[in-house]
């Protein structure tokens, strides 16, 4: 009887392994042939799946760009004040930073060759910061005179750039630190 392949399965090991090769190597340095032999599986296998290089980079984009954007949404959305979603989302960035930083050279390859997607990408997890930041103003747990859009772009801003840093330099700051502080940017930002 034929070996059962699942696909779906398949597919997401296949990226995963292309996702810790991009992470060494870059995007623009890494050939199919590098991402079938970290799979453990020979190029036509590969090729089955990802008839090229495009269509995994899509596929792995895709879903990164998801995950990233459902964390901001289920952290944003969920229960509790204003202040409690936001120190939520802080506190699971921060969290991340290890593995953000991880795929951070594999993400700024996609960012260069793919900048309208990350533009659409900002644009949808600043509206919910901003949406979660009106919310609270209208529930008066946010001062009226913040303006969400800006105070979004600034958070999410602060989050990036310590992304970078991370990745630039991992030992410099330390995680619960940097937690301690974006919960205190938050209490400022939120204070009615």
């Amino acid at each position: 009887m034929p070996k059962q392949v699942d696909a779906t399965a398949l597919r997401k090991d296949i990226r995963e392994a292309a996702r810790r090769v991009f992470a060494r190597q870059g995007v623009q340095g890494t050939g199919l042939s590098h991402v079938a032999r970290e799979a453990g599986m020979g190029r036509s296998s590969l090729y089955h799946y990802y008839p090229d290089k495009d269509a995994l980079l899509g596929d792995l984009l895709a879903e990164t760009l998801r995950d990233e954007a459902e964390l901001f949404r289920v952290s944003l959305r969920g229960e509790g004040s204003t202040e409690e979603r936001l120190h939520r989302l802080t506190d699971a960035c921060v969290a991340l930073l290890d593995t953000w930083a991880a795929a951070f050279r594999m993400m700024q390859d996609f960012r260069l060759s793919d900048a309208s997607r990350f533009a659409g990408y900002f644009r949808e997890i600043r509206d919910e910061f901003t949406s979660c930041l009106r919310a609270g103003q209208q529930a008066g747990e946010v001062a009226g005179s913040l303006d969400p859009e800006p105070a979004a772009a600034t958070l999410i801003g602060a989050i990036d750039g310590l992304l970078l840093q991370h990745f630039l330099d991992p030992e410099a700051l330390d995680p619960e630190a940097l937690r301690g502080e974006l919960r205190r940017i938050v209490a400022r930002v939120v204070a009615p």
